[in-house]
């Protein structure tokens, strides 16, 4: 598989291969035929993974609705007086964002276009916006809805509902953790974090929090509507999407950006499920192989500790992002890591969580950081820039996630709050 991927063979066609061959290897043409004609099938028709395309919807509209821009513009003012004030917005946002996006890429995306020329005009460290705004797009793939942890709730079985519960905590550290070292750079280094330059009235801040409601009324409803039980999570995100639908008819949003907003859905999930599909299919043949179970057995007579089988994990994870995307590498690589890191007794969700740190650090890490590349091309400017400007982000990143491996209760304390909620 890591062959065919390594000679530019798409990754779904990779491991669609890969599990040809390896179900032919353990159980003949039988078992081949016999994987291949139904597990396709009960995938495709599976009820949860509708939330797929309904998120995606509810984020690709959002973008088109302006929602981010009005999202910006109020944490911006929020934040006025602040040295660094607007490079905090610009995570603050993100995270908020993240309410009613869940892709990290178009995230980043969005925010290039929309803080930099801000950020370039009070004269802010580029290469340090340049990883603020990375950062950003990384927080809106944290924080829930995360279509990443959709996926790997459902390949792993765990409760999607837990699951994107867990991120609310560990989001919302990451982003008051990174203000705080924001804040601190300026303090060190005022070269590369300016004064404010633009001041606000108390007035025109505690105005600007009409700004946000759009974000917070998809939250409450998507989120609020799933810990408090009233539907699982498919019913939220067709509820989320129909909520930014009726914010698009409030803001009377033109009809072309409605339709591009479906279009780019559609393309999104053509390009998202054959991998989904591929995946499902790979994850099959490795728990047929007896691999995780091999590994597990391995790694018990190593008698490794916890804490350094987490650390081989980690370094493993930075590896391998350097050549997939954060969706890819989870669906390759969770049917082998998640059985034998729970055998080793961490916490199913906590795990969860673990890996989407991971995946999000890596899309940040050179020399193919996807993050990175994306918010470069948006800027027309070099990558170094980028990876020079995350460095003391991608080391947030590690810090929190090594606080969710020693104390998983960051994680798994509001998903237990709410242990009702088991969809």
């Amino acid at each position: 598989m890591f062959v065919l991927v390594m000679v530019g063979v798409p990754i779904f066609i990779s491991m669609a291969i890969a599990s040809l061959v390896g179900f032919w290897l353990v159980g003949g043409q039988a078992l081949t035929f016999q994987q291949f004609s139904t597990e396709p099938y009960f995938v495709s028709a599976s009820y949860i993974l509708a939330v797929i395309p309904l998120f995606i919807l509810m984020g690709i509209i959002a973008g088109e609705t302006g929602i981010a821009d009005s999202t910006y513009n109020a944490i911006t003012k929020l934040m006025g007086g602040l040295r660094g004030g607007v490079l905090m917005a610009t995570v603050g946002a993100g995270a908020l964002f993240g309410a009613c996006c869940g892709m990290g890429i178009a995230a980043a995306a969005v925010f290039t276009t929309l803080a930099l020329p801000e950020l370039d005009k009070q004269h802010y460290d580029r290469p340090l916006s340049l990883g603020a705004i990375c950062l950003s797009g990384s927080l809106s793939g944290l924080i829930p809805p995360s279509i990443g942890m959709v996926i790997m709730c459902i390949i792993t079985e765990q409760s999607v509902g837990r699951g994107l519960v867990s991120l609310i905590v560990p989001g919302v550290l990451l982003a008051l953790l990174t203000m705080v070292i924001i804040w601190s750079i300026g303090k060190i280094n005022p070269q590369k974090i300016p004064k404010t330059i633009v001041h606000y009235t108390w007035k025109e801040k505690l105005s600007s929090l009409v700004q946000i409601w759009p974000v917070l009324f998809i939250f409450i409803i998507v989120i609020g509507g799933m810990l408090a039980g009233f539907f699982p999570p498919t019913i939220g995100g067709a509820i989320g999407a129909a909520g930014v639908l009726i914010y698009a008819a409030i803001r009377r949003t033109k009809m072309r950006k409605i339709y591009n907003g479906f279009r780019e859905s559609v393309l999104t999930n053509a390009q998202l499920f054959p991998l989904v599909l591929a995946g499902f299919l790979f994850a099959r043949f490795v728990a047929i192989s007896g691999l995780p179970r091999e590994l597990a057995d391995l790694i018990s007579t190593a008698n490794l500790s916890p804490y350094l089988l987490m650390f081989v994990v980690m370094i493993f994870y930075l590896i391998i992002g350097c050549v997939f995307e954060f969706l890819s590498m989870a669906i390759v690589t969770l049917p082998i890591i998640f059985p034998i890191m729970t055998a080793a007794g961490f916490d199913p969700i906590a795990t969860l969580v673990i890996v989407a740190f991971l995946g999000e650090i890596a899309a940040l890490t050179p020399p193919v950081g996807l993050s990175a590349f994306i918010v470069a091309g948006v800027a027309r400017t070099k990558p170094e820039q980028v990876f020079k400007g995350v460095l003391p982000y991608f080391a947030t990143m590690l810090i929190l996630m090594w606080l969710v491996v020693f104390f998983p209760k960051f994680a798994t304390w509001l998903p237990n709050l709410f242990y009702g909620v088991s969809y």
